[in-house]
């Protein structure tokens, strides 16, 4: 079925608030899952994958421990990267990006890819982003690829630096997303409309990635 950008990015949202990101945060994956949409990349089957892989997970163990670190690490090993990649927009909005972070075990790595375009554009400098499974350059344009978006893991490298001559993304106004992540991104958001009750927080509608420790 065919949606439009504004469809995607709704949908996004909601599920992931329906998971349990605070709105916040449900909006910057929402945005982010729109932005991949708009380069033709799967960022809503990647965010149905994420969510289901890390429901019920608290916050806490998946945000960065340290962004001052050069190596980010999570106290539960996956970093999420909608978290991660927040972070790095405030830093590049504050004081900008070091010469180099590495992120040690990034979930679904893919969805970070928007966050550093972010990133570029707030910070003024180039960035050049390598995981396993892609590669992206961002300065007076963005260009790159992934080889395999849909990889649960991975280990990202950003690098402050430009970055050699990469594969230009065609844009696109809508998106071709298949029934079965649309039907399953679409129960995540109904949560949201759960009451908030104590049998509804036993169930688990509102749970997971908040930041309730």
């Amino acid at each position: 079925m065919s949606w439009s950008l504004g469809e995607i990015e709704g949908l996004a949202r909601k599920a992931a608030r329906g998971a349990g990101f605070d709105w916040g945060m449900a909006e910057e994956a929402g945005k982010a899952v729109r932005w991949l949409a708009g380069i033709g990349l799967p960022g809503p089957e990647v965010l149905d994958a994420y969510l289901r892989a890390y429901d019920r997970t608290p916050h806490a163990q998946m945000r960065p421990v340290d962004v001052t670190a050069q190596v980010w690490t999570a106290a539960g090993g996956a970093v999420c990267p909608i978290s991660a990649g927040a972070a790095l927009c405030d830093i590049a909005q504050d004081a900008g990006l070091p010469a180099e972070i590495r992120i040690a075990h990034c979930a679904h790595p893919l969805l970070l890819v928007p966050f550093i375009a972010a990133a570029s554009e707030d910070g003024g400098h180039a960035l050049h982003l390598i995981w396993e499974g892609g590669e992206f350059a961002f300065a007076a344009d963005i260009r790159g690829t992934a080889r395999t978006p849909m990889a649960p893991s991975g280990r990202p490298h950003i690098l402050r630096a430009a970055a050699p001559d990469l594969p230009l993304p065609e844009c696109q106004l809508r998106y071709d997303l298949d029934p079965e992540p649309a039907a399953r991104l679409t129960e995540f958001s109904r949560r949201t409309l759960a009451p908030e009750t104590e049998a509804s927080r036993a169930s688990g509608a509102g749970a997971g990635l908040n930041d309730n420790d």
